[in-house]
């Protein structure tokens, strides 16, 4: 749940962050308006030189908000520093930062603009506060990562295995597919046991396990990347995490694009969800009588099953949320 507004009162200043691969673009902006800017290198040094910056300004954790957008992976360490040193931050949904500035009607799009929009938004919206995962959470991410990883070069290796002509190239490649095969088996060994061992993190995926089409390694992913159902307000936002949320394009009457997924957002999570979404259409009834409309109204094959890995991390959301197990009934095919 977002917190009230009034609790903004209590924060002196507003810190936006545009986070970049390399850099931080960071925009301080103080009650009365004023805005200092600064960039730092996104690295455990520039981390540093960011503290002790604010720490120059005045800007005390008890007296600082910090908002950035969430980025793939590139804003997890600098978020889980400024916690570390006691300020509150906010790790938002782009799509949001997005709909404020045009609702704000900014038309420059730059890092220092953006940094400063950001720091506008957490100064005027009060984000809800962002909480590293637990340890046992952690890990479970790291594993799951690297079993994605791993599953990608898979597919490549097998791709180079099928182009290949020499026989001594086709060796080289087929013991690199074993040998990437065998570690994708240890590592679901290690998921499956990690989980197990973790009462919390043995609940959630054995309720993720009653949605058919959902398995113990998507369930895993789903646990890791989506974290605690709380932070989101709705299941539309945590697909809009996940970038599963149609984007339209529109221009005027004339000009209309096909609707595309956003694809801002986790991508692991999004991934995690094409594969089991394409089972959901075939043996989750609810899943499949949402396809089914879909396709009765005329929809491309992948409008459908993009459509489904939404409606499927929509189930999970719900049935983390409520905390019981998959009910069609509860999650029509509309």
């Amino acid at each position: 749940m977002e917190e009230a507004p009034s609790s903004s009162s209590n924060f002196a200043f507003s810190l936006g962050i545009d986070v970049g691969k390399a850099n931080l673009e960071l925009a301080l902006r103080s009650k009365e308006d004023t805005v200092e800017r600064t960039t730092v290198p996104n690295d455990s040094e520039g981390h540093s030189t960011l503290v002790d910056w604010l720490s120059k300004q005045g800007a005390s954790p008890e007296e600082t908000r910090v908002c950035m957008e969430a980025s793939g992976d590139f804003e997890e360490a600098i978020a889980q520093h400024l916690y570390d040193n006691g300020y509150r931050v906010s790790v938002v949904n782009p799509r949001r930062i997005k709909g404020y500035a045009s609702s704000q009607l900014q038309r420059t799009k730059t890092d220092a603009a953006d940094a400063s929009l950001i720091a506008r938004f957490g100064q005027r919206e009060d984000p809800r506060p962002w909480e590293p995962a637990s340890a046992a959470e952690s890990r479970l991410q790291e594993l799951t990562r690297a079993r994605q990883a791993l599953q990608k070069e898979k597919t490549r290796t097998q791709n180079r295995l099928d182009e290949a002509e020499d026989e001594a190239v086709q060796k080289a490649h087929q013991n690199l597919l074993d040998e990437i095969k065998r570690q994708i088996e240890d590592l679901e060994e290690e998921i499956e046991e990690r989980v197990e061992e973790n009462s919390e993190l043995n609940d959630q995926c054995s309720l993720l396990e009653t949605i058919p089409g959902v398995g113990l390694q998507t369930a895993a992913i789903v646990v890791s990347e989506l974290g605690s159902p709380e932070q989101f307000e709705s299941a539309r936002q945590a697909a809009a995490y996940a970038g599963l949320v149609p984007r339209h394009r529109k221009s005027g009457t004339s000009i209309r694009g096909k609707p595309r997924m956003s694809k801002v957002g986790n991508g692991r999570l999004r991934r995690a969800m094409y594969f089991p979404a394409m089972t959901a259409l075939r043996f989750n009834s609810a899943v499949k009588a949402f396809g089914d409309r879909l396709k009765e109204r005329g929809k491309e094959k992948m409008v459908v099953i993009g459509a489904a890995m939404r409606k499927l991390l929509h189930i999970c959301y719900g049935v983390l949320k409520s905390g019981r197990p998959f009910d069609p009934s509860l999650h029509p095919g509309t």
